[in-house]
């Protein structure tokens, strides 16, 4: 057979029929002798390409058969149909078949067409002698395994493989064609696939992993094995003759083998089985090493395809997968059955950054590494564990249908974790807390489970160390309201929903009005009004602190100006606005403060700002910078909340502040509550002593005014005086004070 003769036949013949391809193959079934077009080109993969070709070869058979017409025959498969003509000659047997698409019907003038194209074919086949035609098979075989294994990716790589075993084992008439492995950690050849599969293998299986320090000289070279190796029956191969009969049954074998060679590596062999005795020509040597080559490079291919998708799976540190692995996991479970009982658990541990700081980041890998090595010893073989980032962990747990379940699992993971663990020389102890979240009970996928977990842990974490919250209604109705929230806040501020509430502070020996503190507001279009600790939180995670400052800022200036401009009214000495940890470092914090000082006409000290003492003490030499900035423009400075942070008498030293705001939480008992009367009297000592007002929060009873003014605090804000009010509020109040106070 000629290929240049023969190919633009098939060409032609497929151009005029519409066909996705044209194949001339023996009736044995092996690999085409001749092609053009090719299934893979048309979309085929894996088992749809298993389909094809072997519906490609039964009817080849079928036309080619002894007792078969002269005639064409056709068959489908889903969206194919296929179409084949018998092509006999004096050396071959065989047929020429076409594929095309299902949607168009052969017709009469297709099966004329192809008729004359398999006669064509078969006047060129006979003018060839046998031997050349032989070689000519041989260079269609290696096209053929080079077009197979063209562009396959990993997940195609075995079915391609074991189709081209069977490709092979049919071309040379051999009865078997296998693939084996060469594995360094077990030092043995390992068997990864075999044409045509056993049906019973012993147990142990002597072919299955065969050791390289065997008796066995045939399996022993296969190590190193360079060139090609034949093996006929006699006596220099009886241990693999032996071997072979054990494995198969069948007491006499040929056999050649093809090394798999990588850089002076030998990965391993291609070899074919013969029952009996089988001479190997040169030529189909020379074939096989040109198709152990194309195995080696794909191979090679295979390989990095599947060492970058484990990079883009598994987490660098601990080689868990990472969250694209799981999600997609416990997509794939769900899909499978989305009632599935299944849990996930949102592990996060505490503090890390210390463990960073103290020991280093080597001693931190360590442990993390440490942990996700616990996690995966603690939980079944077939639940997951993945790491997210950092000290984030994730668990799914098969079978686990109920909260209480979960949580029972989750404590047990606790009490693994927080156990002391020597990392390189140091023990390491830190707590945990897990956020748990069932499939089916407010989850209905894995994005949605490992959000709804998360909720937990942050809840979780709100409770402290080695805690365990399972997601709920009442989280689930708390996520919905916060989403709400998020949505809502992005244009509140712009949409001119924020209100300003001023509330009161009073000298409680006089009655005098001696300032006004700002706080915001929310007038929710559905809601009504909001308090500022329903929202601020959620403002500072989506980072609008900032332009919500400004605007309270701004607002506090124009409010005070417009009273101070009221003929009828006396405005407050002092108007004091709560700033941010945000806005107090931001750099140009001090220039906008002067900006709204000089476009409303403010005096300095007619501006208090207000800041809580864990904002100081965040970022103290920033914050210190901005502080003196302030004091240089004669604003008045206030802690706020004064007595729940963990500012020290050396950093209060330091900080340029003219007031302190007792805390609510020492004030409501003052009267009954010795300690709180000890630390309010040590605060007001101190503030003394530091030249310092200090001004009671959340003033409620008369029996607390009492006890402020034996302790010697004069001032006090509370619901006893008033509570918060609206500006135009306070502008009818300010213009008749001793009445409100009479009301009251």
């Amino acid at each position: 057979m000629d290929p240049e003769t023969i190919h633009p036949l098939l060409k032609s013949l497929g151009e005029a029929t519409s066909a996705l391809s044209a194949d001339v193959l023996a009736s044995d079934g092996s690999v085409p002798v001749a092609s053009w077009g090719s299934a893979t080109e048309a979309g085929l993969r894996g088992a749809e390409l298993t389909t094809m070709r072997d519906a490609i070869r039964e009817l080849t058979s079928r036309v080619s058969a002894p007792d078969a017409a002269d005639a064409s025959a056709q068959t489908s498969i889903p969206g194919y149909g296929l179409i084949a003509h018998p092509l006999r000659t004096s050396n071959f047997v065989g047929g020429l078949c076409l594929v095309r698409a299902e949607q168009e019907p052969w017709t009469d003038n297709d099966r004329t067409i192809l008729q004359m194209a398999a006669r064509l074919c078969g006047s060129v086949m006979d003018s060839g002698d046998t031997a050349r035609e032989h070689e000519r098979r041989l260079d269609s075989l290696v096209s053929y395994v080079a077009s197979e294994l063209m562009s396959i990716s990993a997940a195609e790589h075995p079915p391609t493989i074991a189709r081209i075993l069977e490709d092979l084992g049919r071309f040379f008439d051999v009865d078997v064609c296998y693939l084996r492995y060469n594995d360094p950690e077990l030092r043995a050849s390992v068997l990864v696939d075999q044409w045509p599969r056993r049906t019973e293998i012993p147990d142990p299986d002597p072919l299955g992993v065969v050791p390289w320090d065997t008796n066995d000289p045939v399996f022993r070279g296969i190590q190193n094995l360079r060139e090609p190796y034949i093996a006929r029956p006699g006596e220099e191969t009886t241990n693999y003759q032996e071997r072979v009969h054990a494995g198969s049954g069948v007491p006499e074998v040929s056999m050649a083998m093809v090394p798999l060679i990588t850089e002076q590596t030998t990965r391993g062999v291609l070899g074919f089985v013969h029952f009996g005795d089988r001479v190997w020509r040169r030529s189909e040597v020379h074939a096989l090493k040109a198709i152990a080559s194309l195995l080696t490079q794909v191979d090679g291919r295979v390989i990095a395809e599947e060492q970058l998708r484990h990079r883009a799976y598994h987490d660098e540190l601990t080689g868990l997968p990472n969250r694209r692995a799981f999600v997609d996991d416990v997509t794939a479970i769900l899909k499978e059955d989305s009632e599935a009982q299944v849990a996930v658990l949102f592990v996060d541990m505490d503090r890390l950054k210390t463990v960073n700081d103290v020991l280093g980041h080597a001693i931190g890998d360590m442990f993390i590494k440490a942990v996700a090595k616990k996690l995966r010893e603690s939980v079944r073989p077939d639940d997951l564990v993945a790491r997210l980032a950092g000290d984030e962990f994730v668990v799914m747990l098969r079978g686990v249908s109920t909260s209480e379940n979960a949580e029972h699992v989750a404590r047990r993971l606790l009490d693994n974790l927080t156990h002391p663990l020597d990392i390189g020389g140091h023990v390491v102890s830190r707590s945990a807390c897990i956020g748990i979240s069932i499939n089916g009970e407010t989850s209905s996928t894995a994005d949605e489970m490992l959000r709804n977990a998360d909720v937990a842990l942050l809840e979780a974490k709100k409770r402290g160390g080695d805690t365990v919250v399972s997601f709920n209604d009442d989280l689930h109705w708390r996520l919905l309201d916060r989403a709400d929230l998020e949505f809502r806040l992005r244009s509140a501020i712009g949409d001119g929903e924020m209100r300003l509430h001023f509330q009161p502070e009073f000298d409680l020996r006089s009655g005098d009005l001696t300032a006004l503190e700002a706080l915001v507001r929310w007038e929710h279009p559905e809601r009504g009004l909001i308090s500022a600790g329903a929202f601020v939180s959620v403002i500072e995670e989506i980072n609008l602190a900032a332009d919500l400052g400004r605007w309270v800022l701004e607002e506090a200036c124009r409010r005070l100006a417009d009273w101070k401009a009221a003929a009828d009214a006396k405005p407050p000495p002092v108007v004091r606005v709560n700033i941010s940890a945000g806005e107090l470092i931001s750099t140009d914090f001090v220039g906008f403060v002067g900006t709204m000082l000089s476009r409303y006409g403010h005096a300095p000290k007619e501006l208090g700002i207000e800041i809580t003492e864990s904002t100081v003490m965040r970022d103290l030499e920033d914050v210190l910078a901005t502080l003196r900035g302030l004091r240089r423009l004669g604003v008045t400075i206030a802690i706020d909340d004064f007595g729940t942070g963990y500012s020290s008498l050396s950093h209060l030293k330091q900080l340029p502040v003219d007031v302190l705001k007792i805390d609510r939480s020492f004030v409501s008992g003052l009267a009954n509550d010795s300690g709180d009367r000890a630390i309010v009297s040590a605060i007001v000592r101190l503030a003394e002593a530091f030249g310092l007002t200090t001004v009671a929060e959340g003033v409620e009873d008369p029996s607390a005014v009492a006890a402020l003014l034996e302790l010697g605090c004069h001032r006090a804000q509370g619901f006893l005086m008033s509570e918060p009010l609206p500006a135009d509020e306070i502008s009818r109040w300010l213009a008749s004070p001793r009445d409100y106070l009479g009301s009251k």
